[in-house]
């Protein structure tokens, strides 16, 4: 069991690097991540701007954190779900965009940041309604789970997990088919079954990258903490690497995720196996033996 597991995290590595010489091909899919970072910060910057201009921003947090019936008020809930839905769809919106730049690239093409985003606006029905879904779901979840401790918390969070997994592919199947909620968690589910060891070791494998990444970047704030009172130019600087080191390690890894699930998924629908992937290596990401 653990050869088996340590020739997945070997495979997820492969997978990776080979993402990343496709990355090295199109650099401009990063400015999905950065375009859905600043929407993000826009909208929510909309929206508390002016409120902690007025000052009710620290009166709304004192009284959603002492009042159990604040938090309970419908007009809190139903506000809090409309940001959780309108983030979700900002993020999918780009996403969904991304893995389209992927997919043309995985088929021969070559493509740019304008094809991705005019694959999204014409799927757009097709992503707000399965953002409307999927917050629906994932709101609920947060709600419930907020509300228990225990084991009862563990056993909800458990839930959350599993829907996560469930929909792992969901974006790429509305890329693709441009299907409805329903019909994508069943597609996606379908593809998960085929792959579902791979994707999680992959995913795990970034989330490494990425607390390796975290770890070098706190590193750099605790080194200028030290310097700050004998050289704060210095620290200064480092506080400033770190900031750009988070920045661009977190684009990095999110859109290395959205590349391989899309080489993933390609293979596991079409069972054609996309561009610049060794097709060894991709089998025995299905656990498939050569012939």
């Amino acid at each position: 069991m653990f050869e088996k597991f340590s020739k997945s995290i070997e495979t997820a590595f492969s997978l990776g690097g080979i993402c990343w010489k496709v990355l090295m091909l199109d650099k401009e899919m990063l400015i999905f991540p950065i375009l859905s970072t600043l929407a993000v910060f826009g909208l929510l910057g909309g929206i508390f701007w002016p409120m902690w201009s007025s000052g009710e921003f620290e009166t709304f947090v004192n009284s959603f954190e002492s009042e159990a019936d604040f938090q309970n008020d419908p007009r809190v809930i139903i506000g809090g779900f409309l940001i959780y839905f309108a983030c979700s769809f900002i993020v999918i919106f780009f996403n969904a965009a991304l893995l389209t730049c992927a997919m043309i690239r995985f088929a021969g093409g070559d493509p740019t940041v304008m094809d991705g985003l005019r694959s999204s606006c014409r799927n757009i029905h097709q992503i707000f309604v399965w953002s409307l879904f999927a917050s629906t779901i994932g709101y609920i979840i947060q709600m419930i789970e907020s509300r228990f401790d225990g084991l009862a918390r563990l056993f909800i969070g458990a839930i959350g997990t599993a829907w996560a997994i469930a929909i792992y592919f969901a974006i790429p199947v509305l890329v693709v088919d441009r299907v409805g909620p329903i019909e994508a968690v069943k597609r996606s589910v379908s593809a998960m079954r085929k792959t579902w060891g791979t994707a999680l070791a992959s995913h795990a494998g970034l989330a490494g990258l990425g607390t390796l990444a975290g770890i070098i970047g706190f590193l750099l704030i605790a080194a200028g903490g030290v310097r700050f009172v004998d050289q704060p130019s210095v620290a200064y600087s480092l506080w400033a690497a770190a900031i750009l080191w988070f920045t661009a390690t977190t684009l990095i890894i999110t859109t290395l995720s959205s590349i391989l699930k899309a080489a993933l998924y390609i293979y596991a629908v079409e069972g054609v196996v996309p561009q610049y992937f060794d097709e060894r290596t991709i089998r025995s990401a299905f656990g498939k033996k050569d012939s």
